[in-house]
């Protein structure tokens, strides 16, 4: 029983090992973000103003204000010149330049045009845009498959998303139709837990993807606790 539990001991950390191998870990010096080698060994100084974990092999790194990547050698694989970044997501990251968001792929080309004013990172295949004050959304080939009409938008999780349509808040789907009309004031995305948070007639509250209250908010009992933890 030893011997098992010695060899299933040894397994795991050869896993663990192989499995960290080659990758890169952050670290701080001086107050700039460097990249070790699983050894320990620095492979790329501290010398970045700010650098992220990585995603998908590239790492966004931060330099006199721009943004640009690394890859798991350390290497700059993509310049630093953008004045936003986001990190990849199935082969694209969104960024700014000239003041207009657009995606890039992991060879730094653009796979949509910088021609929006926002974006986020893409979730679910969709990415929320924004243009001329209006957002909606597009797939990883930069189409408009959720037109860019809503007051405002957020991303999609567990097959739904909250959009602004007017001055409430709703849920649709990924063919654009409502799945709980708007009645909101606020809205937020579908957790692991399939439960959001809503703000309804001033209250907050948790819901399910049916629009069916599962819990209320307290609010004020949030406020009372922090007030005794200070």
């Amino acid at each position: 029983m030893k011997n098992l539990l010695f060899s299933a001991l040894l397994l795991t950390m050869c896993l663990s090992s192989f499995a960290g191998e080659g990758k890169l870990i952050r670290f701080y010096e001086n107050a700039k973000v460097g990249y070790k080698d699983a050894s320990g060994k620095v492979v790329v100084p501290a010398k970045f103003y700010a650098g992220s974990e990585f995603f998908e092999g590239f790492a966004i790194i931060v330099d006199n204000n721009k943004r640009g990547y690394l890859n798991a050698k350390g290497e700059i694989a993509i310049p630093v010149q953008y004045e936003d970044a986001g990190p990849f997501v199935g082969g694209l990251a969104k960024v700014m330049l000239n003041k207009k968001y657009g995606f890039i792929n992991t060879e730094g080309k653009w796979a949509v045009d910088p021609k929006y004013d926002f974006a986020e990172d893409f979730s679910e295949g969709l990415a929320v845009v924004k243009t001329g004050g209006n957002f909606g959304y597009i797939n990883n080939t930069g189409k408009e498959v959720i037109p860019v009409t809503y007051a405002n938008a957020r991303k999609f999780s567990n097959g739904m998303a909250p959009v602004k349509s007017g001055v409430k808040w709703g849920y649709i789907n990924a063919k654009g139709k409502f799945v709980i009309e708007p009645q909101y004031e606020d809205a937020y995305y579908f957790t692991s837990a399939k439960t959001a948070r809503v703000t309804k007639d001033h209250e907050l509250y948790m819901i399910d993807p049916s629009g069916k209250v599962v819990q209320k908010i307290e609010m004020h009992r949030e406020e009372d606790e922090m007030d005794r933890r200070h």
